[in-house]
């Protein structure tokens, strides 16, 4: 009988030792509800022989590293409401963010929790990935990567990861039935939920995408393999309508340097998700048409890493 290629299950669960499978049971792991789920089974490079033969043709081929990348995306939705008084539930993506060089910290107040996302260099946490394609099982351990953040206009926002860990071999395995129930619909971005300011004051986003650009890395020498998050480089591009110069200049901003602050919130107090940096400068803006309406297309540089924040 045919393997049907749609039939693609993934579950994480954060390592409490790096390379050591936590997953005993499917209880304890987190199914991921997501979209463009996709593997790369052997991933690496390859040496030839190479030797003296006499003989035309190929050498033989040898696989000198093996490890695997994943990439997913998740909708960048809070965790579920708690009923009055009781403290919220963590986003079911929260722990993802540990294996990309991200640190939560939470604020409880009266009128709601908050928890921040904020990068640390010194964060080292890793996952193990369960990814299941119609009954074969890819058990990646050790897994880090890095993460993007999607806001269009008319869609739903979107956390994307790209993963990559250390390789075993594959197994057949029953594709698991998974549970779906910590995660909520997401909100789309658009009139009804959104807001965008750039220092304070509000303007029309068609769309913004942020990538984190972690460094991440194979390592395999005598007796050690690892996924190492080496550096980073944050780029990030902003689409938005183009109101008349003397409301808001980005060539002036772009020739300046000067640092602004961007801030970008999705849905009410409570079903609420964000980003934010205080540091940002604005590249050479380029001229863009929506719909007829002029726009400008804004290449965004992000300084340091404390002050870029994801909230929710």
């Amino acid at each position: 009988m045919s393997r049907k290629a749609k039939q693609k299950i993934l579950m994480f669960a954060l390592e409490t030792a790096y390379g050591v499978d936590p997953i005993a049971t499917p209880a304890d792991a987190t199914f991921v509800l997501g979209r463009e789920f996709a593997i790369v089974p052997q991933a690496g490079e390859s040496q030839t022989l190479e030797y003296e033969t006499g003989e035309l043709g190929n050498s033989p081929e040898i696989m000198t590293e093996c490890f695997v990348e994943v990439e997913f995306g998740v909708d960048f939705a809070p965790g579920k409401i708690p009923p009055l008084g009781k403290p919220g539930e963590p986003a079911p993506w929260a722990s993802i963010l540990k294996a990309c060089l991200r640190t939560a910290t939470t604020t409880h107040t009266a009128e709601k929790d908050e928890t921040a996302y904020t990068i640390n260099q010194d964060e080292n946490g890793s996952l193990t990935l369960y990814y299941n394609q119609s009954g074969t099982l890819h058990k990646i351990t050790g897994a880090r990567g890095s993460v993007s953040l999607s806001l269009q206009a008319k869609g739903f926002p979107q956390l994307k990861f790209k993963f990559v860990g250390l390789h075993t071999i594959p197994e057949s395995a029953a594709v698991p039935v998974p549970s779906f129930d910590q995660y909520l619909t997401p909100l789309k971005v658009g009139v009804e939920n959104s807001a965008f300011t750039i220092d304070g004051a509000p303007h029309k986003m068609i769309s913004l995408e942020i990538d984190q650009a972690n460094s991440v890395v194979h390592q395999e020498y005598v007796g050690h393999e690892e996924v190492a998050i080496t550096d980073l480089a944050p780029t990030a591009t902003l689409v938005m309508e183009a109101p008349p110069l003397s409301v808001f200049d980005p060539f002036a901003l772009a020739r300046s340097g000067a640092e602004t602050m961007l801030d970008f919130a999705n849905g009410p107090l409570g079903n609420q998700v964000g980003w934010r940096s205080t540091r940002v400068q604005f590249g050479r803006p380029s001229y863009g048409d929506q719909d007829g309406t002029q726009t400008y297309s804004i290449p965004l540089r992000l300084i340091g890493q404390s002050d870029e924040i994801y909230n929710a």
